[in-house]
C-alpha cells in the first residue's frame, strides 16, 4: 500500500513541473506585454521619451524618463533569464508611440527560448518561441 502511494505521489509531482513552467512562461509574457504597453502609453500621455533598458546580469529591465526618473522597474524570476548574445540593450519609446530602433531581446524560460522582437516604427513588438 505504501509503495502504491509513493508511486502515485511521485507521478503527480513529475507531472506538475511542466505545468508550472508553462504557467511561469505565460505569466511572464503577459507581464512583459503589459509593461511595454504601460511604457508606451506613459510616453504618449506625458509627451516625453522613455528609455527601456534590459540588464542581463541583474536579470531585470528598467524604464526611465529623460530626466532619469524611474517609471517602471521589473526584476525577473529566477526561472527566467535575459540572454545577452545579440540582444538589444535599450530602446527608446517616443511621444508619438514609435521606437528609435528595431531588434530583439532574448529570454530563456525553462527549456524555451523566447525572443521579443521590436519592429521598425510604430512601436510594435511581438514574441517568438523557439
Amino acid at each position: 500500500m505504501l509503495l502504491i502511494f509513493t508511486i502515485l505521489l511521485s507521478w503527480v509531482s513529475f507531472s506538475v513541473i511542466p505545468v508550472k513552467q508553462s504557467v511561469d512562461k505565460d505569466l511572464f509574457l503577459s507581464q512583459l506585454q503589459s509593461d511595454l504597453y504601460q511604457i508606451q502609453s506613459y510616453s504618449i500621455r506625458h509627451q516625453s521619451p522613455v528609455i527601456l533598458t534590459f540588464y542581463p546580469l541583474s536579470n531585470k529591465y528598467v524604464a526611465k524618463g529623460v530626466t532619469r526618473q524611474t517609471i517602471l522597474s521589473r526584476e525577473l524570476s529566477s526561472t527566467i533569464q535575459i540572454t545577452s548574445s545579440n540582444s538589444l540593450e535599450d530602446i527608446t519609446f517616443y511621444p508619438d508611440g514609435n521606437t528609435n530602433r528595431f531588434g530583439k531581446v532574448s529570454f530563456k524560460v525553462g527549456e524555451s527560448l523566447l525572443q521579443l522582437m521590436f519592429q521598425i516604427g510604430q512601436g510594435r513588438f511581438y514574441v517568438q518561441e523557439y
